[in-house]
């Protein structure tokens, strides 16, 4: 069960409104144009539409479609499953098992915090570095 880029920026603007595309690269930590190529692939699609934000300086931003809506939903559910999932094996298994495990699942960590779907104390705890958001290293304790 994996979660793409596009589901990320769709669960993204469901949670935070209408986003630029710098926005969603800060928030996801990503290449702006990589988040910007994936939005053309999501208009193409129907799931955001272009909307314009601000009252004097206008921007250029993203809101989901009704179809995006559902889409981002979907993917939200998904994402809150491998959340458990990692809440759930993280006091049982080895910091050996724990690294793989985080490592198989590093670009969601920062969207996971974002929604408050994994706690960033628990990371802590298991000694990760969430500030350098690389490949996972677990500190023994």
């Amino acid at each position: 069960m994996d979660i793409s880029l596009g589901d990320q920026i769709l669960i993204l603007i469901r949670e935070k409104g209408p986003l630029t595309a710098e926005e969603i690269a800060y928030y996801l930590r990503r290449d702006v144009k990589e988040i910007a190529e994936e939005l053309q692939y999501l208009e193409h699609d129907k799931l955001v539409t272009r909307v314009k934000r601000g009252l004097i300086f206008k921007k250029e931003a993203f809101d989901l479609t009704p179809t995006g809506l559902e889409e981002a939903q979907r993917a939200y559910e998904r994402l809150r499953s491998i959340s458990e999932r990692i809440i759930s094996k993280m006091n049982s298994i080895s910091n050996e098992e724990l690294e793989e495990l985080l490592n198989q699942y590093m670009s969601l960590i920062p969207l996971m915090l974002i929604l408050n779907l994994i706690p960033l104390e628990l990371l802590i705890l298991a000694g990760l570095d969430v500030l350098l958001m690389g490949p996972v290293i677990i500190h023994g304790h």
